[in-house]
């Protein structure tokens, strides 16, 4: 039987039960969902097929180091990973997209996080044998170990030796092996590598870069060596070749020192008052010239160039020892 309603017309007497109502309305809601999702899969398919382009690949691990582009490497590489974690060219590019990461932070703490991580890396991908990479793989790890200080220099020259051995010469492989000698204290080391790096920094397929860096390092091996005349040769070519201030003035500082001890101390003047002609605020130009002047008796002079050196470094201790000592 119907009967009125004011509001919707009419109902019937006999209602459907909660059940009932509720299973309806399940049904026509997975009925709408499965609708638009069909809708959705024939439109996007058909968008596909009319479009007339092909899809866009991936670009490879090779094109993103080509490019530089270390952080996609990174994040590409690990995708790899975390499906295979030991693919040798996810670990390889992974390593060094890290590492180059890392020599461009300028916060510590971050250089070092990228550093380790590259480590890891590297680490990993050394573990296959045989492995075409292993002279490449070797040069950046010693690197990676140099950069993380005084604790590791050690392993640093085991990874660059190691990379030589296996018939891989980075650029600078021979620099960062001199400086690593250097860091130990092994001058001799230090010296013999400085000098292969200058030899390749000239050779046929070098361009001399850095040369002035290399030179002043091998005058500071050879003073240790006490080797003063092969030490004077190596500042004379830095003078020669450097427009950097700070390796021109560190330079002079030695050579005036050499002058200071064969006796040529107009020859050290000379090289003070050069300094300070740059570089007026080097309070040890001053400290060294009073120095000299003290030697020769003329303690006005001395305590002059001694004040000179206070007046711009308040705590400079050779300057106040000489007036207060």
């Amino acid at each position: 039987m119907v009967l009125p309603n004011s509001r919707f017309g009419f109902y019937t007497r006999k209602k459907k039960s909660k059940k009932a109502l509720w299973a309806a309305g399940i049904v026509f809601v997975l009925g709408a969902v499965f609708l638009t999702l069909a809708l959705t899969g024939v439109f996007r398919s058909s968008g596909e097929e009319n479009s007339g382009l092909p899809p866009v690949p991936e670009e490879t691990l090779a094109s993103l180091w080509e490019k530089l582009n270390y952080e996609e490497l990174n994040r590409r590489c690990e995708e790899i990973l975390s499906r295979n974690p030991l693919d040798i060219e996810a670990l390889s590019y992974n390593g060094f997209a890290y590492f180059y990461r890392g020599v461009g932070q300028f916060s510590m703490e971050e250089r070092l996080n990228l550093i380790n991580l590259s480590i890891a890396n590297l680490r990993k991908a050394l573990i296959h044998e045989p492995n075409p990479l292993t002279g490449s793989l070797q040069f950046i790890l010693g690197k990676a170990y140099y950069l993380k200080g005084r604790y590791y220099y050690d392993l640093a020259i085991k990874y660059l030796e190691l990379s030589l051995a296996s018939g891989y010469q980075g650029d600078d492989t021979y620099e960062y092996l001199g400086l690593s000698y250097t860091a130990l204290d092994m001058p001799e080391k230090s010296a013999q590598y400085y000098l292969r790096a200058l030899e390749n920094a000239s050779g046929a397929a070098g361009d001399g870069r850095h040369s002035d860096t290399l030179y002043l390092s091998l005058a500071q091996a050879y003073l240790q060596l006490d080797k003063n005349a092969e030490a004077e040769d190596c500042l004379n070519q830095v003078m020669d070749l450097t427009q950097d201030q700070g390796v021109e003035e560190k330079s002079r500082f030695l050579l005036g020192r050499i002058y200071t001890g064969r006796g040529d101390i107009a020859g050290a003047e000379t090289q003070y008052r050069l300094i300070l002609e740059k570089n007026a605020s080097a309070a040890d130009a001053h400290y060294y010239l009073g120095e000299i002047y003290e030697t020769q008796g003329d303690g006005a002079r001395a305590r002059y160039e001694w004040r000179k050196a206070v007046e711009i470094d308040p705590y400079h201790y050779g300057a106040r020892l000489k007036l207060y000592g």
